[in-house]
């Protein structure tokens, strides 16, 4: 039985120095998580009780979790990345409201359009990628596939798909510095 096996055994008998080991083991993985999905969007107070919850959510939903689906690691960062998107909906929810009401959302809505037009030009990047690694891309970071699903889904080796991952990742921020003049 490996150690995360083991932790997730005592976590569902609710065992609470399993729950430390855990938050002791992930901590620093599931604050990653959340700070890549907010960045600047949310208050480190806000990092901290994301991370928190992540947590709780295990706790309180060990039952939930199947070791032939994923690994725990990937499992929190779910969790985490779930709970990240949920707050920025709801940051951007109450910010669009009080935008309405400031003379400064015109500022904001150029930015808004920055932004999609970045986002537009990512998708075409990654079209521009070809097959089969435009929908490998899409499949893992738009749709939140993990690699073995993709990579059964695709008939692929999964180290094919984790290859042509890394290699598009490079592929993109080549493209995209040279874009922004970041060489």
């Amino acid at each position: 039985m490996t150690e995360d096996e083991k932790l997730i055994f005592n976590i569902r008998r609710k065992r609470r120095g399993a729950f430390e080991k855990l938050i002791e083991k992930y901590t620093a993985y599931v604050s990653t998580v959340v700070y890549n999905v907010c960045g600047s969007s949310a208050t480190k107070e806000d990092i901290e009780e994301i991370v928190s919850d992540t947590f709780v959510s295990l706790w309180l939903n060990a039952e939930n979790f199947n070791s032939h689906k994923g690994n725990l690691r990937t499992y929190l960062g779910t969790i985490a990345r779930n709970l990240a998107t949920d707050m920025l909906r709801t940051i951007h929810t109450t910010n669009t409201e009080l935008d309405e009401n400031i003379a400064s959302a015109q500022t904001e809505l150029y930015a808004q359009i920055e932004q999609n037009e970045e986002r537009e030009t990512m998708i075409r990047l990654i079209r521009e990628l070809g097959e089969p690694d435009s929908e490998i891309f899409i499949r893992y970071y738009y749709y939140d596939e993990k690699i073995s699903y993709i990579s059964s889904n695709m008939n692929l080796n999964i180290n094919t798909v984790k290859t042509k991952l890394a290699r598009g990742r490079r592929h993109l921020k080549d493209i995209w510095e040279r874009r922004n003049g970041n060489e």
